[in-house]
């Protein structure tokens, strides 16, 4: 007997992923992923534990993890150590400079809208949430760049706006370090509740003041490409994690493309 095709996902912002139909039910959605990690016994960072890691990721690329297009992959991702170097010099290019000390401050790389209209209210709705925590100073906000020619049509269809956020611990949260960090997570839930309660495609990859996270719906050699910061020679990090995220009978998607947040106690 003929099976009922899958419609074809609905994109919605950033994200598309098919209502359950027919014989197709999200619930039975099923990965296999590829992971790797390096990191520098001492924890010293460097350029090398970057590279390295990115190789890995490369070397995984025998298992496939693509779709239709040879351009577009189920999804890839680093998860590493804050670049502290590269991040203080990218923040005083946008005229802020960050505390001494690299616990008192954070970083977040945020999927947004695909439309101007839609990452400013993304940004109102972030900065919003983050003013009603006491002791979380926002500083700044970054566009990420990215080289999306590097991306299949499929990708391109649902590609978001990534958006990088800097945030200072003040008051009480800067002399506990554990407090701050328990504050970015707070924030970050409570903004992803308001975002999707809204239905505004808001996605946060990372919000931490240990760690960052660059990932999309990417193939394994195609993230370096994507995202230039990770080609620059200041972006050191003392321990990198890999993910290459294979789909067997799951629809990719951007948020979808790991590596998840990380509890940054175990950091």
């Amino acid at each position: 007997m003929e099976q009922p095709a899958v419609a074809a996902p609905q994109f919605r912002g950033f994200d598309a992923t098919p209502k359950a139909q027919g014989l197709y039910d999200p619930a039975h959605e099923k990965d296999s992923c590829g992971v790797g990690m390096i990191a520098d016994i001492g924890g010293t960072p460097s350029r090398y534990i970057v590279e390295s890691a990115l190789q890995i990721l490369e070397n995984l690329d025998h298992r496939g993890a693509r779709g239709c297009e040879q351009d577009t992959g189920d999804g890839a991702g680093i998860l590493c150590a804050i670049p502290d170097k590269f991040m203080r010099r990218v923040a005083e290019e946008l005229d802020v400079k960050l505390p001494a000390d690299n616990r008192k401050w954070a970083v977040g790389n945020v999927f947004m809208d695909q439309s101007e209209e839609g990452v400013e209210a993304g940004k109102k709705l972030f900065e919003d949430e983050c003013k009603k925590i006491s002791g979380l100073k926002f500083l700044v906000w970054r566009r990420v760049p990215v080289y999306s020619d590097c991306l299949g049509k499929s990708a391109r269809n649902c590609e978001p706006i990534v958006e990088q956020c800097f945030i200072e611990a003040e008051g009480a949260l800067a002399a506990d370090t554990a407090r701050f960090e328990a504050a970015l997570f707070v924030l970050r839930k409570k903004a992803g509740n308001v975002a999707a309660a809204g239905d505004l495609p808001f996605y946060c990859c990372s919000l931490s003041n240990r760690v960052v996270n660059y990932k999309g719906m990417l193939t394994c050699p195609g993230l370096l490409r994507y995202y230039p910061d990770l080609q620059e020679e200041d972006f050191e990090s003392g321990v990198a994690l890999v993910h290459s995220r294979f789909s067997t009978n799951t629809f990719p998607a951007w948020r979808r493309a790991h590596p998840f947040r990380r509890s940054e106690e175990h950091t």
